[in-house]
C-alpha cells in the first residue's frame, strides 16, 4: 500500500501543471473590484482578455487573472485581477497560429 501512495504521489508531482487559456470577452462586459454589480466597485479597464479557469467565483461572479494589450501591460495602476459575471468570456484565444496543411 505504502509503494502505491508513492507512487501515486510521484506522478502527481511530474504530471505537467494545467496551463490557463486565454479568452476574449463579450462587448459591454463590465469588470468589478469585488464580487457584486455596483457603480462603487466598477473599474475603467481598457480591452482585456482574461485567464480560464478563474482563480475564485461567487455567486455568479468569477475573478479572473487579466490580460492586457501590450500597449497597455507596463501601466502599474491597472488591476492583475478583476471580477465579471462568470458568463462573460467568449472565444478561446488560440496560443499558436495555425498552419495550413
Amino acid at each position: 500500500m505504502k509503494a502505491f501512495v508513492a507512487t501515486t504521489c510521484l506522478l502527481i508531482a511530474i504530471a505537467p501543471q494545467v496551463e490557463a487559456s486565454i479568452f476574449s470577452v463579450k462587448p459591454n462586459t463590465n469588470f468589478y473590484s469585488a464580487p457584486n454589480a455596483s457603480d462603487a466597485t466598477r473599474l475603467n479597464l481598457p480591452e482585456v482578455r482574461v485567464h480560464i479557469p478563474s482563480i475564485k467565483d461567487h455567486q455568479g461572479f468569477c475573478e479572473f487573472k487579466l490580460m492586457y494589450k501590450i500597449a497597455d501591460r507596463s501601466n502599474s495602476a491597472l488591476p492583475q485581477t478583476a471580477w465579471a459575471r462568470c458568463v462573460s468570456i467568449d472565444q478561446l484565444i488560440p496560443s499558436q497560429p495555425k498552419h495550413d496543411g
